[in-house]
């Protein structure tokens, strides 16, 4: 997710912190600390609200990362590559890069956050039981955190896609009907609706005087909805690209440049000639990496005569490659998630080639014009600016 850093791994599971994560912190400690705990627990200090607000705040996030763990964890067991957790604004998410091979499968990842929250809130309430009526910071810190777990539990399972309880709903439907593309679309059309709904309900709060939860429950209809629509536009996609595979869409002959090249006399020769906005890099016959127009911006003008190509370009190691072999409808969900323009091709250890996203918008342009089943206009516009 772009402006996100790196803050650790746990069993192996990259953690990642957006930027939006830090402004939802410090809005909900400013909320704990000036209106949840002073109402409910009168008569602590000013910085007892604070720095109590902080805790539970942060400990909240905490539940939030086990939350996405339990999906991430299940998830892996069950053969699925997980890149990292991601905390932002509107809590987590977990980077599955393929999706589920089978409605059971499907069924586990998606039920397992929720029961984890659930099962956070109820621990938390027993060890509240024992503080009832102290008015201790401990009660005050358990208790939100008990309440909290418990909602965020049920509101995940509200059967409306991207939810878990819409990807429970999937599975369900998956199962039954043996699609998932007609799974997914059902899922996502649920999805859209509950969107709708909170976004009335922000507008409705916005009339009635409560305009801050207006416009957070609008916006959180609004994620929902863009979500929903965005994976309605994949379950097309996969439809359309089911039993392609890399190798027909790719590039066969992509350009590549020497390594040891200055930036100027790839610009010269290259880039402007062949009005190219990438190409791969090789040293001697193999494979050392990718160059683009963006890596190329970060250079300084007058440093690209002294700066050679190796330096610049992004190396192999951070490449993802793919094989011809593999399925586009697989590979999809990669550069979607990872917001990656052009995949190397590789086989037995060999470049062959090329995968771009303007390389598969070419593609669903050429079954247009032949009258082949391609999505909507507006999916692989989608899927052109966004995929």
């Amino acid at each position: 997710m772009p402006g996100s850093f790196r803050i650790g791994k746990i069993a192996g599971i990259d953690i990642d912190i957006n930027v939006s994560w830090i402004i939802i912190l410090v809005l909900l400690t400013v909320s704990l600390a000036t209106g949840w705990f002073p109402q409910l627990y009168p008569g602590w200090s000013s910085g007892t609200y604070w720095v109590v607000g902080l805790i539970s705040a942060l400990l909240l996030f905490v539940s939030v990362l086990l939350h996405e763990l339990a999906h991430s964890l299940v998830a892996r067991r069950r053969g699925l590559p997980v890149k990292n957790i991601t905390l932002f604004i509107f809590g987590g998410v977990s980077n599955i890069e393929q999706e589920p091979k089978s409605p059971g499968v499907e069924f586990q990842v998606a039920v397992v956050g929720p029961l984890t929250s659930l099962l956070i809130g109820a621990i938390c309430y027993l060890l509240l039981l024992p503080l009832r009526g102290t008015h201790s910071p401990l009660e005050g810190i358990l208790f939100y955190l008990a309440v909290t777990n418990v909602l965020l539990g049920v509101f995940n399972l509200i059967p409306g896609f991207p939810l878990d309880g819409g990807r429970v709903l999937r599975s369900i439907v998956w199962k039954i009907t043996g699609s998932l593309t007609k799974a997914t679309r059902i899922a996502s059309i649920s999805g859209q609706v509950i969107a709708y709904l909170f976004i009335l309900w922000g507008i409705w709060q916005l009339f009635t005087g409560n305009v801050l939860n207006g416009i957070w429950i609008g916006f959180i209809g609004w994620f929902l909805l863009s979500a929903a629509q965005s994976a309605n536009s994949q379950a097309t996609l996969a439809s359309v690209f089911r039993g392609v595979t890399v190798g027909e869409v790719m590039n066969p002959k992509p350009v590549t440049v020497p390594a040891n090249i200055s930036l100027q006399q790839l610009i010269d020769a290259y880039f402007l000639p062949g009005a190219l906005r990438y190409a791969l890099v090789m040293q001697a016959d193999h494979l050392a990496g990718l160059i683009t127009l963006s890596d190329i911006r970060h250079i300084p003008r007058e440093r690209w005569a002294n700066v050679p190509v190796s330096q610049a370009m992004i190396p192999l190691e951070r490449l993802h490659v793919v094989s011809p072999q593999q399925s586009l409808s697989d590979v999809l969900p990669l550069m979607a998630g990872r917001d990656v323009n052009q995949l190397p091709v590789v086989q037995n250890g060999a470049l062959v080639g090329i995968l771009s996203r303007d390389a598969i918008v070419q593609y669903l342009e050429v079954r247009r014009g032949l009258g082949v089943n391609t999505p909507k206009s507006d999916t692989q516009n989608q899927f052109s600016k966004a995929a």
